[in-house]
């Protein structure tokens, strides 16, 4: 819903918060009624808030909160971005083909222009917070809690009391062959 719509007097009937398939499925039917442009712009919208995320995630590598689950959600949010950037492309490439083949105002292909030249930026925005990332990620290692430092510890203290035991055994056992 937009302002204009809240402006014109549009009721929307509330949504069930619950209902997230519904929703994603209104939302893709909604991207493919809109002309690419609109749908372009609504994409480059998204990957420009999930790389404000994904700086968010690459601020915390160094602190105690880079943990073993930050890193895999900043696995999740590069590949999800990726995505987007992939289906960005291809509708970029459709509204590109639009003004080609169809009578376009020269408005419209400026509106277009913006539209890829924003895209670019974005990608480079990504491209930066990628190197950043991948700096962060080889120069610190992910914060592991003492809980798990200590179970840690007792396992391998287990398994090295574990590899004691068979020596002395085997020891004990050529001894007894000796004698």
């Amino acid at each position: 819903m937009s302002f204009q719509d809240l402006e014109a007097g549009v009721r929307v009937p509330p949504q069930n918060p619950f209902n997230a398939a519904k929703r994603k499925q209104q939302q893709q039917n909604q991207s493919q009624s809109q002309d690419p442009s609109q749908a372009v712009a609504a994409a480059i919208f998204q990957i420009n808030t999930a790389v404000s995320s994904f700086y968010r995630l690459v601020n915390s590598l160094g602190t105690p909160k880079d943990t073993l689950d930050l890193r895999d959600k900043l696995h999740k949010t590069r590949l999800h971005i990726g995505q987007l950037v992939k289906d960005t492309s291809s509708k970029l490439k459709q509204a590109s083909e639009a003004d080609h083949h169809t009578e376009v105002s020269p408005i419209r292909k400026i509106a277009d222009a913006k539209l890829a030249k924003d895209f670019q930026s974005v990608l480079k925005e990504f491209q930066k917070a990628q190197r950043l990332a991948a700096e962060r990620e080889t120069t610190y290692a992910p914060f592991v809690p003492k809980e798990s430092l200590s179970s840690r510890c007792c396992l391998i203290h287990w398994n090295l009391a574990k590899k004691c035991d068979k020596y002395t055994h085997m020891l004990r056992l050529q001894v007894h062959k000796q004698i």
